[in-house]
């Protein structure tokens, strides 16, 4: 059974505003290497998986942009939503696409946007995670040990173990627990019965959409007719009645969490969502002072502590006499921001939409 890499690109990043915009989303951002996020996804899977089996499921608009970033993909290779509705739409119909192209498949679905290193480890975990989808024909969640009582990941309760091939371990999975309190972030952290849950998944092509059909039918119907009809023009409309009428869900929740096929792989290298400006201390070198920059710019850091600057351009930042902040300093846009309020960013960016002469600036 042939392997396939689904990388999800479909998010605007408006957590990394004013680096991400409308025409420059998070996924063509290079934040933590020379490389775009999404180059950087795809090329640590090459080894293992061909480009020409690396499919990428996102909007019309970010198709665009990233083909022009990376023309080395084929327009074949973009799995276009007729609307964004979260990613178990979109999961279903990338495995309907690979379906009705090829008949099945063992699927890599992995999100466009995460730090992950070593890269040989997670090859080897997802080569384990194929073995148990060609063995078990399991839905297999990719788990990643604690490194903290992070509140901000949801966690996988760990059962018995299923499988276990140079090392990596598969287990059943006992629960799903949703982003938790501190207290119970350090209960979980502490007991080594808990993974984050990383949003990346394996499964067979095939065996999603059977789970679809017992969690959204009315979807999955839809991706039957989608698969029946895929090289004919009925295929677009059937692809837009579909997402009209779906819900807009996470496949965490309309199909991981109900289905009793679930196993997760517990995964022990580095790994982080980059989810906002934060997560950059995390995944990039510190100076003595724990302060990170990236970019372009000139920074001149005097009693400065605690800061992260990012700069695209030429120039010199210069601080003095301050810590915990974010700076963001773009051609048009500076973003100054204490790291304590980086959970407001899309309530900022909501903001600046409110006023029609900064649309620009989006």
């Amino acid at each position: 059974m042939k392997e396939y890499v689904v990388v999800l690109a479909g998010g605007k990043g408006e957590r990394f505003w004013p680096a991400s915009r409308v025409t420059h989303p998070k996924q063509l951002i290079k934040l933590y290497s020379e490389q775009t996020m999404i180059r950087e996804t795809i090329e640590r899977t090459l080894p293992i998986v061909p480009l020409e089996n690396t499919f990428v499921v996102t909007n019309a608009e970010i198709a665009e942009l990233i083909a022009q970033s990376y023309p080395e993909i084929s327009s074949a290779n973009f799995i276009i939503e007729p609307v964004g509705k979260n990613t178990a739409p979109a999961i279903c119909l990338a495995a309907a696409n690979i379906v009705a192209r090829f008949g099945d498949g063992v699927i890599y679905v992995l999100a466009s946007d995460h730090f992950i290193n070593p890269t040989n480890m997670f090859r080897e975990a997802l080569q384990v995670s194929s073995e148990i989808v060609k063995t078990k024909d399991r839905l297999v969640l990719m788990g990643i040990q604690p490194t903290r009582a992070e509140t901000g990941y949801g966690y996988i309760h760990v059962g018995d173990k299923i499988a276990e091939y140079d090392g990596i371990r598969g287990y059943n999975v006992k629960a799903f627990k949703e982003k938790p309190s501190r207290v119970k972030a350090q209960e979980f952290y502490l007991s080594g019965d808990y993974l984050w849950n990383s949003g990346n998944f394996m499964f067979r092509a095939g065996k999603i959409l059977e789970e679809a059909e017992k969690h959204i039918p009315q979807f999955a119907a839809e991706m039957k007719k989608y698969i029946a009809n895929f090289e004919t023009h009925e295929a677009d409309k059937i692809l837009k009645r579909a997402f009209k009428n779906v819900e807009g869900i996470s496949i965490d929740y309309a199909i991981f969490e109900k289905s009793e096929d679930v196993a997760v792989l517990w995964g022990a290298f580095q790994w982080d969502d980059v989810g906002s400006w934060c997560a950059l201390e995390r995944v990039l070198a510190k100076d003595k002072f724990n302060n990170v920059t990236v970019g372009k710019s000139d920074n001149c850091l005097v009693e400065t502590y605690d800061t992260t600057i990012y700069g695209d351009n030429e120039g010199l930042v210069v601080t003095l006499g301050v810590s915990d902040l974010v700076i963001v300093r773009m051609k048009d846009v500076v973003l100054v921001m204490n790291k304590t309020r980086v959970s407001g960013m899309r309530e900022l960016v909501n903001s600046i939409k409110e006023n029609p002469e900064w649309e620009k600036y989006l």
